[in-house]
């Protein structure tokens, strides 16, 4: 091998691992054989510019190419003879998993082109810088999508993630400034959210910490102010929150989430009554109230009971549902939502509260008239007793009896009952007669003196 070709490579060599050392954007390896021979390969990306005019000159339907801003690089492969960079040119093969190889033997060409102008000088300089700059789009260069075994939708899909690869080792080498401990930190110690905005891991997770303690998820936002507001909140997206969160807490947050589901949408979604299931169940279509979970348990949206077929909900306490429905009424009276009112009906039915509830009304009538009347000892009508003395007259049979103990009395005598000293109801005519409050007008004379003609009336009967 000629010295003067041998040092030429070895300072190319040199150069371009300086040169890749500092910009990790792409990728250069070599190697030297045992008889002194150079190879290696070199991925070189196309620059921004060449990647939007691609892009706009292909012809790959109806593929989304908005978020695109960089392709996978072009590699080179390259084997330096004995003679280069003085008489031969390097052996070079291009290859690229977005341009087809017409494509690549056009470019291929068009390196061969450098050297015959270059002859003598190291050209794998220009190489990369005529693919990173030079190349146009044309009939023959253009994106290719599919091939090698797969599918145009999973070939960008790698484009894609190659993107998002490279923005992040872009985003990595950088500082950047957390808005809540206002300390500038490695881009390795902070994340970027959807809307752009960058916090630093630890301040970001003790933000989420907190809310996910408090089982707080609609908070579950952007903490920067220009996030806050309803119209421009961005919530935090669950591969974000993988980043961010451990995995018990990311089981918490979907178990809050189902629950939310479930509380406000309850006609649709019912969370799984299965002890330890946090999973949320839609309403069977076909099926009123039938909810069949992922866990195999099958249960009764009302209820949460398991399944009861078409019969009603089991209840446990008649009066205490009754109660629950007539204050659903008299709220939807007052206020106008009659939400727990359907819910009843829709759970029991509605021929069947209504029912209940006026059987319910009734016997706490005659709870009443039992608690606070007396019985006429003839037709056992219930006499209640608002003012006046214990001499009753029965309004249906006209029949008099004592208040107190229920006594027949003589319609001709009833005073009798009363003045004899023997009976237990003696001298308690007036017996537990309220005390009536007297107006500002009152002529206690006069009323001494009604009372009196009362009595006396009363004592001649």
């Amino acid at each position: 091998m000629d010295d003067e070709c041998l040092e030429l490579q070895r300072s190319e060599m040199e150069a371009l691992t300086a040169v890749y050392t500092l910009d990790s954007s792409d990728v250069f390896t070599y190697s030297t054989n045992t008889s002194g021979i150079i190879s290696g390969s070199i991925d070189v990306e196309v620059d921004a510019n060449v990647c939007r005019q691609l892009i706009e000159a292909s012809d790959t339907g109806d593929v989304n190419w908005q978020h695109v801003e960089c392709l996978p690089p072009i590699r080179i492969e390259f084997t330096l003879p004995a003679t280069y960079p003085i008489s031969a040119p390097p052996q070079t093969l291009l290859s690229c998993s977005w341009l087809p190889d017409a494509a690549l033997d056009i470019v291929q060409h068009g390196l061969l082109d450098i050297w015959a102008a270059e002859q003598g000088m190291c050209v794998l300089g220009s190489f990369i810088d005529y693919i990173q700059h030079d190349i146009r789009p044309s009939s023959e260069i253009q994106i290719r999508l599919g091939g090698d075994g797969l599918t145009a939708e999973s070939h960008i899909t790698r484009i894609y993630a190659y993107g998002s690869a490279k923005q992040h080792m872009y985003f990595e080498s950088q500082t950047h400034i957390c808005p809540i401990c206002m300390e500038e930190q490695s881009g390795r110690h902070c994340i970027q959210l959807s809307c752009t905005h960058v916090f630093c891991l630890e301040c970001l997770r003790g933000y989420l910490d907190v809310l996910i303690r408090e089982g707080n998820i609609l908070r579950m936002i952007c903490p920067h102010a220009d996030c806050q507001a309803p119209d421009t909140a961005t919530a935090i997206s669950d591969s974000e929150l993988a980043k961010l969160v451990s995995n018990e807490q990311m089981t918490r947050i979907r178990r809050l989430r189902n629950q939310r589901r479930a509380e406000t949408d309850s006609t649709n979604y019912a969370m799984c009554a299965r002890t330890g299931c946090d999973l949320v169940v839609k309403n069977d279509t076909q099926v009123d109230r039938l909810c069949v979970c992922e866990c195999g348990f099958t249960f009764c949206r009302m209820c949460r009971c398991t399944w009861h077929g078409v019969n009603r909900c089991a209840i446990k306490d008649v009066r205490e549902l009754v109660e629950k429905y007539r204050q659903a009424c008299m709220d939807e009276a007052e206020d106008g939502s009659s939400k727990e009112r359907k819910y009843l009906e829709q759970r029991h039915g509605k021929a069947f509260m209504r029912q209940y509830r006026r059987y319910i009304e009734e016997a706490l009538s005659l709870e009443y008239i039992e608690a606070n009347s007396v019985q006429c000892p003839k037709c056992k009508q219930g006499i209640n007793k608002i003012f006046g003395c214990n001499h009753m007259t029965c309004s249906r049979c006209n029949t008099h009896f004592c208040y107190l103990c229920g006594s027949l009395l003589d319609s001709s005598h009833p005073m009798a009952h009363f003045n004899n000293s023997k009976s237990r109801c003696y001298a308690k005519l007036m017996e537990n007669v309220e005390q009536v409050v007297e107006p500002e007008n009152y002529d206690a004379v006069e009323a001494d003196q009604a009372e009196a003609n009362l009595l006396i009336r009363l004592a001649l009967e």
